[in-house]
């Protein structure tokens, strides 16, 4: 009798113990489904975004890079926070500076970057009318980067835009 009470509790353990590890299977894989749909949704976004430099500008000897880019992919972005913008340029010393800017959202300091607006047409300064402070499908944007030192003259330098689902556009830009 003893041993039965005893078979029928190592029982009920292994029994109690297998549909956990079940219980924690199924929690394993809802949550690797759901994490393998935020990836697809990600990759979506990023396959429908294309940021494309329109033009470049130095401005104020040097100490001021203007940009415009165009948004002609089919998603919106914002969050310029979560933005990175990246330059290497020659200084008139001739050193070789590499730099990660920082996004402000008022006027930009040293070394920080901000949006000095987004617009329909940059070039006609037609400014956005649909969902302001968001660069939508078709929008341009400018992105204005103080610079310290200064970038050199006849130098060639290249900035590097990256969005934060990763999508990168460069433009080489000349003193």
């Amino acid at each position: 009798m003893e041993s039965l009470i005893t078979v029928i509790l190592v029982v009920t353990l292994i029994l109690f113990a297998g549909l956990n590890i079940f219980q924690d299977s199924m929690d394993a894989q809802a949550e690797l489904a759901t994490t393998w749909q935020e990836m697809e949704d990600l990759s979506g976004e990023r396959a429908r975004t294309t940021l494309t430099p329109i033009s470049s500008t130095i401005k104020n000897s040097g100490g001021t890079v203007e940009v415009t880019l165009r948004n002609e992919g089919s998603t919106k972005l914002a969050d310029f926070d979560r933005w990175d913008v990246f330059l290497q340029y020659y200084t008139d010393g001739a050193t070789y500076e590499i730099g990660w800017y920082p996004y402000v959202s008022t006027v930009p300091g040293s070394n920080q970057w901000s949006s000095a607006g987004i617009y329909v047409d940059a070039a006609t300064a037609q400014v956005e009318a649909f969902e302001p402070g968001i660069l939508n499908p078709g929008e341009e944007i400018v992105i204005q980067l103080q610079v310290n030192p200064t970038i050199g003259m006849t130098t060639t330098n290249m900035l590097t835009v990256s969005t934060e689902y990763g999508i990168q556009a460069s433009t080489i830009i000349t003193r």
